[in-house]
């Protein structure tokens, strides 16, 4: 665990110094899924390398994949800083002041929740030498169960990436033609505001179960990343960015804020 605090710790470091000299603090967004990558990998090397700890690593370079090529080739492609980083700037002027809260507040913080989501990833990889404990979900131990609901965890996981992947997907595509002021309600947007953050909750969801058997611990991953998404970095943010518009508001009265449904009419 040291060795993984410290790789992080030297990682944000860098990344703010780097950050500074090109004046833009949304890289750390790009950071995000790779930080995830380095928990997994470091701690996947000193497990036993079982079934589930090789399912619940891939899983994490599956999903920092889809982070690179919808987050990291979208800043390769505009080269400009974020605009709530970008807001942020403005309010906090220059000097030493922006310099020490850029640092706790966007490096140090996103690096503290970045451990704490990760809770599941080491519960798995690092308690390798603890059998699994049925008891905590109310089974005795078997090899046969336990493959069975390994599968349906890394299936549901799964099924929250590719659910988010096409979310992403058809969001960028629509992008690329909207016209001003027109908002996004077909598709998958047609039964859920946000499905892309539904799927990346399913996602945290599945990687949560295949860590429950070894600790409760395990959950603290997706209920973190829910209460982030819902009432905290996701949900909130995005909306607040149509609040007002009619279309919006019209669409917001019929369509489920999460979890997908059936149009209201």
């Amino acid at each position: 665990m040291t060795s993984i605090l410290l790789t992080l710790l030297i990682s944000y470091i860098l990344l703010f110094l780097y950050s500074l000299r090109i004046r833009d603090n949304s890289i750390v967004d790009v950071f995000w899924g790779f930080g995830f990558v380095l928990i997994a990998f470091i701690s996947f090397l000193g497990s036993g390398m079982w079934l589930h700890q090789i399912a619940i690593t891939v899983l994490v370079l599956l999903w920092w994949a889809r982070i690179v090529s919808h987050i990291g080739l979208r800043k390769f492609k505009d080269h400009k800083e974020d605009a709530r980083y970008a807001k942020w700037r403005e309010e906090w002027g220059n000097g030493w002041y922006f310099v020490i809260r850029s640092f706790l507040q966007v490096y140090m913080l996103q690096m503290i929740l970045m451990i704490v989501v990760a809770t599941a990833i080491l519960v798995v990889n690092l308690e390798y030498i603890r059998t699994p404990n049925w008891f905590l979900i109310g089974w005795e131990f078997d090899v046969g169960r336990w493959l069975s609901v390994l599968i349906l965890w890394i299936v549901i996981a799964l099924a929250g990436l590719i659910f988010e992947t096409i979310a992403d997907r058809q969001l960028a595509e629509f992008a690329q033609t909207k016209k001003p002021g027109e908002i996004f309600t077909t598709w998958l947007y047609r039964y859920s505001r946000h499905p892309n953050y539904f799927g990346e909750s399913m996602f945290w969801l599945g990687i949560s179960l295949i860590a429950l058997p070894y600790s409760y611990y395990g959950l603290v991953s997706f209920t973190v990343i829910t209460i982030l998404l819902l009432f905290v970095s996701g949900i909130p943010l995005q909306e607040a960015r149509y609040a007002g518009r009619a279309n919006w508001e019209e669409y917001k009265k019929k369509t489920s804020v999460f979890i997908p449904w059936w149009t209201r009419n």
